[in-house]
């Protein structure tokens, strides 16, 4: 198939797990030879990679066109980002107005596609079907700051326009197909595929590390849930425990047994850091079916995770912890909880949980269920 993928940026040079699953899902693509054209972006000052630099990044590249954005820039007032996203749509369609027609289908991440949408029920612009996927929907999601909620309330009216407006929508299963219905996309406009890790990432067995070390690896975001975790961390002066992601220096605990890793863009360094723990605490607020969980079960991490978004297709009571948001207590409770975990038990979690990603969650058997889903759609009169 000849496909075309509009993202809002690809790791390395944008983290995050939209980014992560946007590479993943391209180079998986390329592996089975369908052709490609991926448009991504860079944001603030960062430099604009030449397209031989991002070449190497994936395997089978002869099939991949690569288009590359700066992200536009406006001002700091509040909705700055729905114009930003909308002129960056715009860039979009200006740059493959001439191509648009000859693609089979339009994946699209978020509001990536909102010009091409429109354009398309003006009728300037004709093309194939059109997949839009918003991957955890946390505008309509629980927040946690009035902050939060101003920022959510104004992405909902534009978030259900381009999700009607598509022709089918992405799901990853769990709660993000129940808010889909629950906005009014129904479930013949719903594909339910689920996130994956890349098949050389799992580990067949763990050996687990003797004292029971906890993880956090994410942005520092209100909605991750990293302020109720840091005040029980802070709570709990035994805890072992390690970051990974940019932590403000005010934030930080000035204790051995806390450590600061920043970001770690490579794979192969954050796998490291997942090997050196025993468990992976996740206490956002609302999340998709985040990478860094489909990761940190790869590795034979035991998860403690809430139960929102598509977590709980992932994290069940045989192969982690799963506990409510937007909570402290719920937070130490779980904590607690894999404290009192034996030996035994943990080794139990630990081998299920790799056999949970095994078995539904890696690429290999996710891009099969993708094309499938791919060609179904193509092929519909």
């Amino acid at each position: 198939m000849n496909i075309c993928l509009l993202t809002d940026g690809i790791t390395p040079y944008v983290i995050g797990g939209m980014q992560r699953h946007s590479f993943n899902l391209c180079n998986e693509l390329l592996k089975l030879e369908h052709e490609v054209t991926l448009v991504h972006c860079v944001y603030g000052k960062s430099s604009l990679p030449k397209n031989e630099e991002v070449n190497r990044l994936f395997e089978n590249s002869k099939h991949l066109t690569i288009h590359t954005l700066r992200f536009p820039e406006s001002t700091g007032m509040p909705g700055h980002y729905i114009k930003e996203s909308y002129q960056y749509s715009f860039a979009i369609t200006t740059l493959l107005k001439d191509k648009l027609h000859t693609f089979d289908l339009i994946y699209v991440k978020g509001f990536c596609g909102w010009n091409l949408l429109q354009q398309r029920i003006k009728r300037t612009v004709k093309t194939g079907p059109i997949l839009v996927n918003f991957h955890g929907l946390e505008m309509f999601q629980q927040q946690a700051s009035f902050a939060e909620r101003l920022k959510a309330y104004l992405l909902k009216s534009p978030a259900k326009w381009n999700l009607n407006q598509a022709d089918y929508c992405i799901s990853y299963g769990g709660k993000i197909t129940s808010l889909l219905n629950g906005i009014g996309i129904p479930e013949s406009k719903v594909l339910v595929i689920p996130g994956a890790v890349s098949d050389n990432t799992l580990l067949e067995k763990r050996n687990l590390p003797v004292n029971s070390k906890f993880l956090f690896v994410g942005r520092y975001e209100r909605r991750k849930g990293i302020e109720e975790l840091m005040q029980v961390v802070a709570s709990m002066p035994e805890l072992e425990i390690s970051f990974v992601g940019a932590i403000p220096p005010s934030k930080k605990l000035n204790r051995a047994n806390v450590r600061y890793y920043g970001e770690v863009k490579n794979v192969n360094g954050l796998n490291e850091i997942f090997d050196e723990h025993t468990f992976l605490i996740t206490p956002s607020h609302s999340e998709g079916m985040p990478n860094v969980i489909l990761e940190g079960m790869s590795r034979g991490l035991v998860s403690l995770a809430t139960d929102v978004g598509a977590v709980c297709e992932l994290v069940t009571p045989t192969n982690g912890i799963i506990f409510q948001p937007k909570s402290a207590s719920a937070i130490k409770s779980a904590i607690e909880a894999a404290l009192s975990l034996n030996a035994e038990q943990v080794e139990c979690l630990s081998a299920n949980a790799m056999t949970t990603i095994q078995s539904k969650f890696i690429w290999s058997k996710i891009i099969s269920k993708t094309i499938e889903t791919f060609q179904h759609v193509v092929e519909k009169p």
